[in-house]
């Protein structure tokens, strides 16, 4: 017990002792305030996110990456011990999980209230399936991120083998595959937005004005967040060709695993309720 509480405050320890993490939240808290009250504020914000941002990266590459139990350890007699990170992230994708249902639902009933022609908030039909989206491509696509989850997986399995070329494959495979991704739905939106005439305020004709909006922002948001996990992952394969993950330490892999994954899950039911409903 006694082993327990000091080797957790070694990792507490270990685990504040750099000060990135302070400027991250503060520069976060500046660029929140600033979307409220002016824009050179917000600017300052995203700077200071980003200086801490890099700062804290640059000093992580360098290090092998250690559970932080902090409290947790004194109570390991008693229950399960689930490191600080791993909480953190697993509190971050509920507030995710919320973050597009709220999104998905506030499409889906502007989508109802105003292509019901007895309505008087009706603007007109939705699109249906395949008549202004491209369905097959986009299923394709679809299949190119799933994969991407199973070569995220390998890699997972490979670092706990302790079999580092396996992890290094697989981790730049779930990388390019990502990019594979954002890059047909760039080549979607340029085609959507330049030759089919479906931006912010205008539809094809006869289509619902607010078909284009929900669309964007629907699978705009998720790109956003496709692409927060190509950069994540890009990271921890550059730091995995500089060796810094173990058998014994290799927390970051299983956690940007744990955001790859969901980001796949919430594109499965985009995919089907954007583009097949």
């Amino acid at each position: 017990m006694a082993e327990a509480g000091v080797r957790g405050h070694e990792e507490a320890k270990a685990h504040h002792g750099s000060p990135w993490p302070f400027v991250i939240a503060i520069g976060a808290a500046l660029g929140y305030t600033g979307l409220l009250v002016n824009v050179p504020l917000m600017i300052l914000g995203v700077l200071v996110f980003l200086t801490g941002l890099v700062g804290w990266l640059s000093e992580d590459i360098r290090t092998l990456p250690k559970p932080f139990y902090g409290v947790g350890a004194a109570l390991e007699s008693k229950f399960p011990r689930v490191s600080a990170r791993k909480l953190g992230v697993w509190l971050f994708l509920a507030t995710e999980i919320m973050f597009f249902s709220a999104i998905i639902g506030a499409s889906w009933t502007l989508r109802f209230r105003t292509s019901d022609p007895s309505s008087v908030t009706f603007l007109g039909p939705w699109g249906a399936p395949g008549e202004i989206l491209n369905v097959p491509g986009t299923a394709v696509n679809t299949f190119i991120l799933i994969c991407s989850s199973l070569t995220m997986v390998e890699a997972l399995a490979a670092v706990e083998r302790g079999d580092q070329k396996r992890l290094r494959m697989f981790l730049l495979a779930t990388m390019l595959l990502g990019i594979a991704f954002l890059s047909f739905q760039a080549y979607e939106f340029y085609h959507l937005y330049f030759e089919e005439g479906l931006t912010f305020l205008t539809a094809p004709d006869g289509v619902n004005r607010l078909y284009g909006p929900t669309f964007f922002i629907q699978t705009g948001t998720h790109g956003a967040h496709v692409t927060a996990g190509v950069l994540a992952v890009a990271y921890t394969t550059a730091k995995a060709f500089k060796g810094g993950f173990t058998k014994e330490n290799h927390e970051t892999v299983e956690l940007v695993g744990l955001y790859w994954h969901f980001v796949d899950v919430v594109w499965i039911f985009l995919f089907t309720i954007v583009y097949l409903i």
